[in-house]
């Protein structure tokens, strides 16, 4: 439920990979579950047609929060023993079965060592931000820089490679790349390419807008229409969004809990009401971290937007 508090972008089961192993020599209906298994879980595929590699670490500790979100869409979550502001996943539901139990140890908001040592990892993964603590992190455990960019695909190779697992990284990627193919395929056949699309989110009396390359799975890949002179970031108040009179609205919860704005405010706002997104009833409240830059963020997006668009 869409609800903003007043005050301020990122399981796999044994089922899955036992319908994964089979779709192969089946009959069309067993071709079809596989597929359906596959569209839930890249991480369970790419675990499962991925080639025999050696056994990696048991015990991994990671310094960047965003690489726990790699190793878990590589299938790893169990070897993943704690992370540094771990929190930052916490509000997004497509890391629930990940983080649920308490498996995972948050080592709080900055890199500490006796937190880190206590856990006896095999390995450390840290971003090339932190630097300055490699040479003492090398002292607890094997560690290993990747480097941080804005493109997940990118990193999530670095991670892969981290724990000697390359082809996973390569397997979850085509993947993602069929999906994304799919979905766009779907929006073509709604007749929604082209049309103009805004993501958003509400920030203390205004809103976050999210625009050019941070967006391009929705725009140049999906087909979107993204309104010009928008940055990656910005901020945009309910007049600027008029202005703009979007076709579409996606509108992300406020995880933040820092908006002092509703949604049930905004259905009440003359304004509001006469966007032509909300008159056609073409504004959805979505997870924010489909908004974001994340692995399995992006691909939950995917997901969604097929879904949305598949019987228009």
């Amino acid at each position: 439920m869409f609800q903003i508090k007043k005050g301020w972008m990122l399981s796999f089961n044994m089922l899955v990979m036992f319908v994964l192993l089979l779709a192969g020599c089946g009959s069309v209906e067993k071709t079809t579950n596989k597929e359906a298994a596959l569209a839930s879980s890249p991480a369970a595929m790419a675990t499962a047609t991925a080639p025999s590699v050696k056994k990696g670490p048991a015990k991994i500790v990671v310094t960047y929060f965003p690489y726990a979100d790699h190793l878990f869409a590589l299938g790893k979550a169990d070897a993943v023993a704690g992370v540094v502001n771990l929190k930052s996943l916490a509000d997004f539901p497509v890391y629930d079965s990940f983080l649920k139990g308490g498996k995972i140890e948050d080592l709080g908001d900055k890199i500490n060592f006796e937190k880190i040592m206590a856990l006896n990892p095999d390995l450390i993964i840290a971003s090339d931000a932190d630097q300055k603590d490699v040479e003492q992190l090398s002292k607890i455990a094997k560690t290993v820089t990747v480097k941080a960019t804005l493109n997940w695909q990118e990193t999530i190779r670095g991670v892969a490679a981290a724990v000697g697992d390359d082809a996973t990284a390569d397997t979850y990627i085509t993947h993602f790349l069929a999906k994304q193919d799919e979905a766009a395929k779907t929006l073509d056949q709604a007749g929604v390419k082209g049309k103009t699309a805004l993501f958003i989110m509400p920030w203390k009396k205004s809103f976050t807008y999210w625009s050019g390359s941070r967006m391009s799975i929705y725009y140049e890949k999906l087909g979107f229409k993204p309104f010009e002179g928008l940055k990656n970031v910005g901020d945009i108040s309910l007049e600027g969004i008029s202005e703009l009179n979007p076709e579409y609205i996606f509108i992300g919860k406020d995880y933040t809990h820092g908006s002092e704005i509703t949604l049930e405010e905004l259905n009440n706002n003359a304004v509001w009401d006469s966007l032509s997104a909300v008159k056609n009833k073409k504004m959805f409240v979505v997870d924010t971290e489909i908004l974001g830059p994340l692995a399995m963020g992006q691909f939950k997006g995917l997901g969604y937007m097929s879904s949305l668009f598949q019987s228009k």
